[in-house]
């Protein structure tokens, strides 16, 4: 199949035979290269959800929360169940991804990539909420063990800082097992690109060559992270609940 590079990105040229894997990548890759209207259509929406909520966040900084029905005696409200919620959605990303990889299911190969990024977008939701309900959200370097003259230190027995360590380490280590898994589909992005794209996913695909050594160190850090993320998914849910 023949193939022109344009723009800094190679297109396919002329009909499609899906035989062999360098079609197969073309097709999967097309998407990239020329989206169309109802892609931006769709990146306009969001775009408008994220200034809706910023918005939000502005007026109950400004008012208090009160804004969210949050005034005593209550004082765990919706954003704290919004917290475990991101963390469950999160968890299932890596049951569905990790543990199918440990117990080698063949079927997991189309929905992994897809699930491994809904865990690492999720926990990175699920950790804007405790911000959110924080309120004063200027202060939250006050919950973080740093020096400082004062000699003030968090309370490693608050369930606060649990709540830090167990979503900072599984975020760390669901974005190095999402990463991981993507460093040879980035190798074929920048096999097919051109300019500072091909820079671009050049530096991100870590120099990946496909030879049997790659190959073999790549499965071996992918069955490290696989077999660490899977006992933190309880451990970080028990820690949260």
């Amino acid at each position: 199949m023949g193939a022109n590079v344009s723009n800094g990105v190679a297109e396919a040229a002329g009909p499609q035979d899906l035989t062999t894997y360098g079609a197969v990548d073309d097709q999967i890759l097309g998407a990239m290269w020329s989206p169309g209207g109802f892609y931006w259509l769709c990146v306009a929406i969001t775009g408008l959800g994220v200034l809706v909520g910023a918005f939000s966040w502005a007026y109950q900084i400004s008012t208090g929360l009160g804004a969210a029905n949050i005034t005593h005696p209550t004082m765990w409200g919706s954003y704290l169940v919004n917290f475990v919620f991101w963390v469950g959605i999160a968890h299932s990303g890596t049951l569905i991804s990790a543990i199918l990889f440990l117990f080698r299911a063949s079927w997991r190969t189309t929905i992994s990539r897809s699930s491994e990024a809904m865990t690492v977008f999720a926990v990175m939701i699920a950790g804007l909420f405790p911000l959110i309900h924080l309120g004063r959200v200027w202060l939250v370097y006050w919950i973080l063990p740093y020096p400082n003259q004062r000699n003030l230190w968090p309370n490693f027995q608050s369930p606060l800082v649990f709540d830090v360590v167990a979503v900072s380490t599984y975020l760390t280590v669901s974005f190095l097992f999402w990463y991981t898994g993507m460093v040879p589909d980035l190798a074929t992005i920048r096999d097919r690109t051109a300019g500072i794209r091909n820079r671009i996913y050049g530096f991100f695909s870590l120099g990946w060559s496909g030879s049997s050594k790659s190959w073999r160190h790549y499965g071996t850090a992918y069955l490290l992270f696989a077999a660490l993320a899977t006992p933190l998914v309880i451990s970080v849910h028990s820690v949260v609940s």
